[in-house]
């Protein structure tokens, strides 16, 4: 089994996102780590057909799905995409393809040169992002969006529950890509799912994010060490991050001194959209127009 492996789960809307994942993989991956992209089955000749590299393990969700537990409780067709993807990247350990995984999303893309040891240590041992909450706060009052925090913080009490944390301290696990045990896993589905008659489905569905769940699983369950580590890419979840930083210079270049890539929320970056998924001329015309309205009024609040 391999040390550590790349996992993308996808779809049809991400495929131009994608293929940029992957040049980028292509032209940094000095370890040559295996990569295993899971997409529907119905979009998986296009995305053949767009990304040639025979060194691709592709695979579909629906197999991954048949191949773990929740299968049980519910057919591949009635778990809404969203859901269904928290399961089938929460459940690829199953597949053996890794000890560990560095699960990416179709928005991230590399931007300096890495390595197996980046992400994991010389035992074997894989970094956890474990960071405080302090910039999802910011974020929501610097946006002046509450429900960011307050949706967040919801998820986090419900999973802090779930796993019996009662401590002061609450951390955030979010930023992709994530550097998952496949032990984290396994001792969740044999110490905590199993003996309760539960699948991970039913968790996503009671608690919300999948990551939120591995990262207070591997605080629980002490399954692994917890050898902390830095966010590995820079995450601009607005456009208007990407704005401010670039007006004080700061580009990819500068960039890869701190961060192994960057991943530009798919929400904003509509533009990268598949071309099956985009809007009517009229509507674009009308997206591009509120986007330089916002840049804008974004451009006369900040400082010169």
């Amino acid at each position: 089994m391999n040390q550590l492996a790349i996992f993308l789960c996808s779809y049809l809307r991400d495929l131009e996102r994608v293929r940029r994942l992957h040049t980028s993989i292509v032209k940094f991956n000095v370890d040559r780590l295996p990569v295993h992209i899971a997409v529907p089955k119905a979009d998986l000749s296009e995305f053949r057909l767009v990304i040639t590299d025979p060194s691709i393990n592709w695979l579909t969700q629906e197999d991954i799905f048949q191949a773990c537990p929740s299968a049980r409780i519910a057919k591949y067709e009635d778990v809404p995409g969203g859901q269904m993807q928290q399961v089938v990247k929460s459940e690829a350990w199953r597949l053996g393809i890794g000890a560990n995984l560095l699960v990416m999303d179709s928005d991230c893309k590399f931007i300096r040169p890495f390595q197996a040891s980046d992400f994991v240590t010389l035992d074997g041992t894989p970094y956890s992002v474990v960071c405080d909450t302090r910039r999802i706060c910011e974020l929501a009052s610097r946006l002046r969006k509450p429900k960011i925090w307050t949706d967040w913080l919801k998820t986090s009490d419900l999973t802090r529950d779930y796993f019996g944390n009662i401590s002061d301290v609450r951390h955030s696990f979010d930023g992709a890509p994530f550097i998952w045990s496949a032990r984290v896993w396994s001792d969740l589905a044999q110490l905590r799912l199993e003996p309760a008659g539960q699948t991970l489905l039913d968790l996503v569905r009671k608690l919300g994010s999948e990551f939120v769940i591995y990262g207070e699983a591997l605080t629980a369950l002490k399954s692994i060490p917890i050898k902390l580590h830095d966010p590995y890419f820079r995450l601009y979840l607005y456009e208007q991050d990407v704005w401010s930083d670039r007006s004080q210079g700061i580009d990819e270049s500068v960039l890869a001194k701190s961060y192994l890539g960057v991943t530009n929320q798919s929400n904003w970056e509509y533009w990268t959209d598949h071309q099956s998924y985009r809007k009517s001329l009229p509507s674009r015309v009308a997206r591009a127009l509120r986007r330089n309205v916002a840049f804008v009024r974004w451009r006369l609040k900040s400082p010169d």
